[in-house]
């Protein structure tokens, strides 16, 4: 998402270029016939032709694989301060092996969580609601941000079963506007959006009029949700994401900054007995400076520390598959 404005709002620039591997998979055709194919497998059956999906990709090893593990070599070459260098397998001499099998596991995650979301959605709103489990914490943080009555913005990363997760915020009753890529790509990209319109999501691809939307639903205490982990085009402002700059997204801290709404971090991710759990910051309150370049730098960084302690609690479930980081940026193994 990008910045927004009141006399000249600027929206995403292109979307990164895919790899030929990620084009095919985002078919039409392929895209169409997993939802197929997942709407009548049972789940034994749909985990293990996902399974095997995610194992050809580790096998071959396509240029995404490498996208994969550039992008969790830097998260992993920076753990967090709060643990002292001691998380498992990480800081800047992070195994190698330990690397590729956090990747393997990425894609295994992925490959399964499509396979997830696609049946639960065919089988509707109670198999979704039982599937994933908002705990009371999460419930407590988003009732404080809604009682401020200046509503809130869900600031999503793309962990676990990013659009499952979504879908259940809607089933469990939280009205909200999704705003998504301004330039959206075609093929199976275009199934996926209408697969969440039929099951509830009410998504606006970025615009003006959509942000202007999003400013008065805002401004009157509503909810709205965007991913902020992916980089877009069009940005002039970089963010401060494990160490390296990155040109994130800044429409979440603008549309905050503007509205006086608070932010909540949101990072679902798969638990030890394969539901989907919902982690939700607590409220963040915008710092307010006096300059607006600061206002925006400081708050950027405080959304994105929460990002980085949710991803680095399981960075086999981030599912990101462009790169986050220029090459130059990145540390080589």
């Amino acid at each position: 998402m990008s910045q927004v404005t009141d006399s000249d709002p600027r929206t995403n620039g292109p979307l990164p270029v895919f790899t030929p591997l990620q084009r095919f998979l985002g078919s039409r055709a392929v895209t169409g016939l997993g939802m197929f194919v997942s709407r009548y497998a049972p789940p034994f059956i749909g985990h293990l032709v996902a399974g095997l999906i995610a194992g050809l990709i580790n096998w071959r090893k396509p240029a995404v694989y490498w996208i994969v593990r550039a992008n969790l070599r830097q998260v992993v070459a920076n753990p967090s301060p709060l643990s002292g260098g001691s998380q498992r397998g990480v800081g800047p001499q992070v195994d190698e092996r330990a690397l590729h099998r956090l990747v393997r596991q990425v894609f295994r995650n992925a490959a399964r969580n499509n396979y997830e979301l696609w049946h639960l959605v065919s089988q509707g709103q109670a198999a979704i609601r039982a599937a994933v489990h908002i705990p009371p914490a999460a419930y407590v943080h988003i009732e404080q941000a809604q009682q401020r009555g200046k509503g809130l913005i869900i600031a999503g990363t793309h962990t676990g079963n990013f659009d499952l997760g979504i879908l259940a915020l809607v089933v469990y009753g939280l009205e909200m506007q999704v705003l998504g890529l301004a330039h959206r790509p075609t093929g199976g990209f275009n199934l996926m959006d209408q697969m969440r319109t039929r099951a509830g999501v009410y998504l606006t691809s970025i615009s003006v009029p959509a942000l202007r939307e999003a400013v008065r639903r805002l401004r009157h205490g509503g909810a709205v949700l965007t991913g902020v982990d992916r980089p877009v085009g069009g940005e002039e402002t970089t963010v401060e994401f494990f160490g390296r700059p990155a040109l994130l997204p800044t429409g979440h801290v603008r549309l905050a900054l503007k509205t006086d709404a608070a932010i909540l971090v949101g990072a679902p991710y798969r638990d030890a007995d394969g539901r989907t759990v919902m982690r939700v910051s607590p409220p963040l309150e915008m710092v307010r400076t006096g300059d607006p370049h600061e206002d925006l730098r400081v708050n950027l960084r405080q959304v994105a520390a929460w990002m980085e302690e949710f991803i680095r609690a399981c960075p086999e479930q981030w599912g990101l598959f462009v790169p986050v980081w220029s090459q130059g940026q990145l540390g080589h193994g």
